[in-house]
């Protein structure tokens, strides 16, 4: 019997020094997270979870740190374990937040049922109230918001487009303008050949002659040679005139000369 009791004793000790743990690392991950410590405040909740897998607190707990994380799928698994609560004030604190994760990913009619859930378990949550209202809204505003996107999408769209013609339209003005650039070189290019073509020609005419040039030099090359002739003959005229005047004369000391006694 002594030894029973002893045996309860450690036994209570023990589970009480467990629950203690447990405490201790719920708590000092509670004050890390208000810290904005969220890494470390989830390393605390998932030490505590090694000792009790199954606490609804930490479940809680650990999908608020994934929630402020934007971790929004992986946090609504930890709210939802968190349901298995007998708190009922746990329960509503975890749809509420459930509400909360849904909103942030889009799924607006999601989050008012589970805003409706938090408000069957307080019905004075003035809250969730709120924010079912303005998610209704909001939702009635979708239509004409996408309608509207729509619109500016299409605006967009025709922007693009405009902006791709008028790309394109510089770009065949600016092709035009190559061509024309082009073709302006081409014929400079030609004229000036044929300007050069022209200027040899000039040239070899000019060294070469006409035909009609050619005559012309000929016969004047025909007319020196009658003068020269002609002159030839009027020297040989005049040398036998001079000659025939010596021959009248006396020649050279033998012309005979009357002395003066």
């Amino acid at each position: 019997m002594k030894l029973l009791l002893i045996f309860l004793f450690y036994i209570s000790t023990l589970g009480w020094a467990w629950g203690d743990s447990l405490a201790s690392k719920n708590k000092e991950g509670n004050m890390l997270y208000k810290e904005g410590k969220v890494d470390e405040a989830l390393s605390k909740w998932r030490d505590g979870q090694i000792e009790i897998p199954d606490s609804e607190k930490l479940h809680y707990n650990i999908g608020n740190g994934l929630h402020r994380q934007e971790r929004y799928e992986d946090a609504l698994k930890e709210y939802e374990k968190s349901l298995d609560s007998k708190d009922s004030e746990l329960q509503q604190k975890a749809y509420y937040n459930m509400g909360n994760t849904r909103y942030r990913m889009g799924k607006l009619p999601e989050a008012i049922e589970d805003y409706k859930r938090c408000l069957n378990i307080n019905p004075r949550d003035e809250d969730a109230k709120y924010n079912i209202e303005f998610i209704k809204k909001k939702l009635k505003e979708r239509p004409k918001k996408e309608e509207q996107q729509q619109k500016e999408s299409q605006k967009s769209e025709e922007a693009r487009k405009k902006e791709e013609r008028e790309a394109q339209s510089q770009e065949e003005k600016k092709g035009t303008a190559k061509e024309e650039k082009k073709e302006e070189q081409l014929l400079e290019e030609g004229k000036e050949k044929k300007a050069e073509e022209t200027s040899n020609h000039e040239s070899r005419t000019t060294t070469e002659g006409s035909p009609e040039q050619g005559r012309g030099a000929n016969d004047e090359k025909e007319m020196s040679k009658k003068d020269a002739v002609r002159l030839l003959d009027a020297f040989k005229d005049d040398e036998k005139d001079i000659q025939k005047e010596l021959k009248n004369q006396p020649a050279e000391g033998r012309y005979r000369v009357d002395k003066d006694w």
